[in-house]
């Protein structure tokens, strides 16, 4: 089962969805609950997380460390 990374249009957070199916099904933000998101393309990680899935506004990247 996948993890996909999302960011929404509405509020422009991103955050993550394990998806069960696979379908193609449109995934609602946590934050504002807007329909209206789009699937990132993303790297694996391994360690550590990237933040991603809180609601806090998302600081641009800095690169690898």
């Amino acid at each position: 089962m996948p993890i996909y990374e999302y960011e929404c249009e509405s509020c422009h957070q991103t955050f993550e969805q394990l998806v069960f199916k696979n379908k193609d099904e449109k995934t609602s933000c946590p934050c504002c609950g807007s329909a209206q998101t789009r699937k990132l393309i993303s790297c694996a990680s391994l360690i550590g997380g990237s933040g991603a899935g809180t609601c806090a506004p998302s600081a641009p990247s800095k690169g690898f460390s």
